[in-house]
């Protein structure tokens, strides 16, 4: 597998069905913004914890509800709003924890001199695609992944640092020069959290690949 084949395949499903992912997306990642501005104006940067809860949150929901898009899309099936947010809805509370769970491992992963946090990502690359999309409890997703993510680790971290870091980057410069602007700063976040789709889709491209030749 080639990253530079695989980013440029997801980039191009990206662009191509713009419309629909936004639609799908767009209302959860919006809610997300504007929570994560109130924690911030209430709690400034010890608000962690709470901008964490929302993460929590909202996060399993667009997330889940992408994923079943990417699957159904990819079955040449058009899913319905309703159905998908349904289904992601459903799926909230066993996701929340797989998120949880991940978010923990990777925040130890940093604090072990950053290197660290980047390969458990890698590692843990495919327990979204497959707690949402084969049923898997959040443990199993975790443990599948690690087992799923061998001979193709360095495909996976060279798609999740080509995306990831730009995102990242994004961010902090967006919160450098937005902070005393609320609707600006609220709606560039949004924006930025619509393209933090595309790791997502690079990853699910790269699970599809695998799975056909498991």
């Amino acid at each position: 597998m080639n990253p530079v084949d695989i980013l440029r395949d997801s980039l191009s499903f990206f662009a191509r069905n713009l419309r629909p992912l936004a639609v799908l997306t767009l209302p959860w990642l919006l809610l997300e913004a504007l929570l994560r501005y109130q924690v911030l104006e209430r709690f400034g940067a010890s608000g962690g914890l709470w901008d964490m809860l929302v993460s929590l949150l909202c996060y399993p929901l667009y997330t889940a509800a992408l994923l079943i898009f990417l699957e159904a899309r990819t079955q040449g099936n058009t899913p319905r709003l309703s159905g998908v947010w349904g289904a992601a809805l459903l799926l909230w509370p066993r996701f929340a924890i797989l998120a949880a769970l991940t978010s923990g491992l990777v925040m130890l992963g940093f604090s072990l001199l950053i290197v660290p946090g980047f390969l458990i990502m890698a590692k843990l690359a495919f327990a979204e695609n497959l707690l949402v999309l084969e049923g898997r409890a959040p443990l199993d997703a975790l443990r599948g992944s690690f087992r799923l993510s061998r001979g193709h680790f360095f495909t996976l971290l060279a798609c999740i640092l080509a995306t990831v870091l730009p995102a990242w980057l994004l961010d902090a410069w967006i919160t450098k020069h937005f902070a005393e602007a609320a609707v600006a700063e609220i709606a560039l976040q949004t924006l930025s959290g619509f393209l933090q789709l595309i790791p997502s889709i690079a990853v699910y491209r790269i699970y599809m690949l695998v799975r056909q030749t498991a």
